[in-house]
């Protein structure tokens, strides 16, 4: 997926265009010497073991939720 750096924001953040859709990506993702109109090549990768990782800490902490407060050790 190719994305069009649209202008810097003074909060820090970078305005990219994606057909006509706009969204904030935080400035200091794009490489240094990126200008407005630049395009930039987007990859999105699934990361199984993090993905697996966080499922189960969000089920912990949901049960903990559930249950009334944490476990007691």
């Amino acid at each position: 997926m190719r994305v069009q750096l649209d202008h810097f924001e003074d909060n820090g953040w970078a305005v990219m265009i994606l057909g006509r859709t706009t969204f904030d990506v935080p400035r200091d993702l794009l490489p240094a010497d990126a200008r407005p109109g630049d395009v930039f090549d987007v990859e999105f990768r699934k990361d199984e073991r993090e993905t697996g990782r966080l499922r189960e800490e969000n089920r912990r902490l949901l049960d903990e939720l559930l249950r009334g407060g944490a476990e007691e050790t």
